[in-house]
């Protein structure tokens, strides 16, 4: 009997072990928007944590995006494992937007690791995170805004962040008063602050998950374009940030049970010139819905197809122009947007070539800021084509410009190895499977040569 006993507490113990571990599993995911490859891989690049998070863990030459190549998809993508067809996020902002973005959690068509690890009984945390507010994470700081006043990126999130006081409680323990000024866009204070209140829910609330989104490399690209000291100033200020994450995991004594995971949501294109569809189709029954280097075609009221014989019009309206102009894009049809994973109410798409972007206006208008990369949208210039400055996203995930990175380093993961490449549906499976719980997705798969045997 006593043998038995001994034998009964002795699998209790293994087995309570093993719960204990799976417990103690960490992750934390930082996404850079509009990172680029070469802003690792290139010492020239200030980013001295992130090339030591490449040379101690793994990485890769590059992480697809998805199509469109546009931040809320791509991190829904990430959240799901699901391409925007069946993530149910396809643009930045839902079709009939009057400025808002896919800010909330129930945006999302598809199961998502948040609440496949709410369910393991895993806590977990968002720190300006898209697609995520009112989601039923355990340290909710969701990134929102009002859409009269995008740059603020304090007021709106106070309002929303859950669980109630943990707002001030960061402010009081990490940042000190967060305004619409430390919080804002247009300085790279969004993202060490940012960075402040990730390190301080690791220190002080140690989530088995937890996923940091920085917005101000992205700023500076839609602003400058891809090479400009603004850009290096602002990725600078991001592995600052990151150096604050990583001491906050040391100092807590979690290194040995903490995977890191860096990665960007799309690449950027330097622009010059931008295109406006929808005034070609006149009184066709068609509208084309802009995503940066992509459009969209649907229905009078940008919502859903419209017949065949329009779809032929639109393509002879298209075949038209110069052919100067013909060549800067070209015509996806819905079979290739089906193998994509887009959209599956668009009836086809327009794809540009690098330096062209898309404006769904029929006219000439003042320009409009909803948010990042939407003043494009309206321009007092008139025409069909006009010039501009700057860099967008949103093309053909599969050109080099729309690469994106990726860095793990930490628990679980090899280290001092690479890897070709990965997409963003992949990074669903892999954290599941960092933190031991199981999650099925429709698109992403577990890439050899990033976990440990």
């Amino acid at each position: 009997m006593r043998k038995w006993l001994h034998l009964f507490f002795l699998m209790a113990a293994i087995c309570f072990g093993r719960a204990s571990h799976a417990q103690g599993r960490h992750v934390v995911l930082i996404s850079i928007d509009g990172l680029r490859p070469e802003m690792y891989l290139d010492a020239s690049w200030p980013s001295p944590n992130l090339r030591w998070l490449m040379k101690n863990g793994v990485y890769a030459d590059h992480l697809k995006s998805v199509f469109p190549a546009y931040t809320h998809p791509s991190h829904a993508a990430m959240e799901t494992g699901a391409l925007p067809a069946r993530s149910g996020i396809v643009y930045n902002q839902p079709k009939n937007s009057k400025g808002e973005w896919n800010w909330y959690y129930d945006s999302i068509k598809a199961p998502t690791i948040w609440a496949a690890f709410r369910k393991a009984g895993l806590t977990t945390a968002a720190v300006m995170w898209p697609n995520t507010v009112d989601g039923d994470i355990t340290y909710n700081l969701s990134e929102i805004w009002d859409k009269d006043h995008p740059d603020d990126r304090a007021t709106v999130v106070r309002q929303h962040a859950r669980p109630k006081g943990i707002y001030e409680e960061i402010e009081m323990g990490a940042t000190g008063r967060l305004d619409s000024t430390s919080m804002n866009d247009e300085y790279f204070t969004l993202d060490e602050n940012a960075g402040r209140m990730a390190a301080y829910l690791i220190r002080k609330h140690r989530p088995a998950f937890l996923a940091l989104h920085f917005a101000c490399v992205d700023g500076m690209e839609h602003e400058y374009g891809r090479e400009h000291d603004s850009v290096r100033l602002a990725l600078e200020a991001d592995d600052r940030a990151i150096g604050d994450v990583l001491q906050a995991i040391f100092q807590s004594g979690l290194r040995d049970s903490t995977t890191v995971i860096v990665l960007g949501d799309h690449g950027f294109s330097d622009i010059h010139e931008v295109f406006r569809p929808n005034i070609l189709l006149g009184a066709l029954h068609a509208h084309f819905i802009a995503a940066g280097g992509s459009a969209f075609l649907y229905g009078d009221s940008g919502l859903g197809r419209v017949d065949s014989s329009v779809v032929k019009q639109v393509v002879r309206e298209l075949d038209k122009l110069p052919e100067e102009k013909r060549r800067l894009f070209r015509i996806v049809d819905r079979s290739e947007l089906d193998a994509m994973g887009a959209d599956s109410s668009a009836m086809l798409a327009l794809a540009a070539v690098p330096g062209l972007v898309f404006s769904s206006a029929v006219k000439k208008a003042q320009v409009t800021n909803n948010g990042p990369g939407t003043s494009i949208q309206q321009n007092p210039l008139e025409g069909v084509f006009f010039r501009t400055r700057g860099g967008h996203h949103g093309y053909d995930p599969n050109l080099q410009e729309m690469y994106t990175g990726f860095i793990a380093f930490g628990a679980g993961v090899l280290s001092h190895s690479h890897i070709e490449g990965l997409s963003e549906p992949d990074i669903a499976p892999l954290i599941a499977a960092l933190l031991g719980v199981e999650f099925k997705c429709p698109d992403g798969k577990l890439v050899r040569g990033i976990l440990k045997d």
